[in-house]
């Protein structure tokens, strides 16, 4: 074969491309489809999907208890607190018609030993309530009207016999209370934060 001249083999390598050129091929557009809304058909109310042995069980609606009267809850507290403070009192008067008998001077016992007999008024008065609600969680009257202390506590019953007490022999004050809260709640509970229930047997 015959060999290229000098300069043009000189002038062949000097046309050389370092980046060569690419070109895009193009090709027809083979056309655009218009798109087809789906329309999904309207569920039947009366279709279930799940057969009815897989259903789960259904849960029973659970309902709050009907809101007592308020009478049912006022009543009974009111006449407890009334009558044990009659009986705190009888049994005050009791000590104080024992001290009349034995010093034969009432007055002037009392002006003389008050020291004496008011520590004895507070604590025959005290372990008249103490005593039954920290051995059964009542009153003397709270079993008459089917009511008991919801603690279980002893140390809190007894502080809760403590302030008790105070609510019965400010009676008027505690009844006050009872009106105005929307519990009725005594002047002993407002104190303590405890409350008195209703027994079980007597909720049936």
């Amino acid at each position: 074969m015959a060999r290229p001249l000098l300069f043009q083999a000189s002038a062949l390598q000097g046309k050389t491309e370092r980046n060569p050129h690419q070109q895009a091929i193009s090709v027809p557009a083979l056309g655009r489809v218009a798109p087809v809304i789906m329309e999904s058909p309207e569920p039947d109310e009366d279709f279930d999907p799940l057969p009815e042995w897989s259903r789960p069980p259904s849960q029973p609606t659970l309902q709050s208890p009907p809101a007592s009267d308020g009478g049912d809850s006022f009543w009974p507290l009111a006449k407890l607190e009334f009558l044990e403070a009659m009986g705190l009192l009888a049994a005050n008067l009791l000590l104080a018609a024992f001290t009349w008998v034995q010093t034969g001077m009432l007055t002037q016992a009392y002006s003389e030993l008050w020291h004496f007999l008011l520590p004895m008024h507070f604590v025959l008065s005290w372990a008249a309530l103490m005593v039954p609600l920290a051995l059964t969680g009542q009153s003397p009257m709270m079993g008459r009207f089917g009511l008991q202390l919801g603690a279980n506590q002893p140390e809190r019953r007894l502080a809760f016999s403590l302030f008790h007490l105070l609510s019965v022999t400010v009676f008027p004050l505690s009844f006050i209370c009872m009106v105005l809260t929307r519990n009725h709640r005594t002047l002993a509970e407002l104190l303590t934060g405890q409350e008195i229930v209703v027994l079980a047997t007597r909720a049936r």
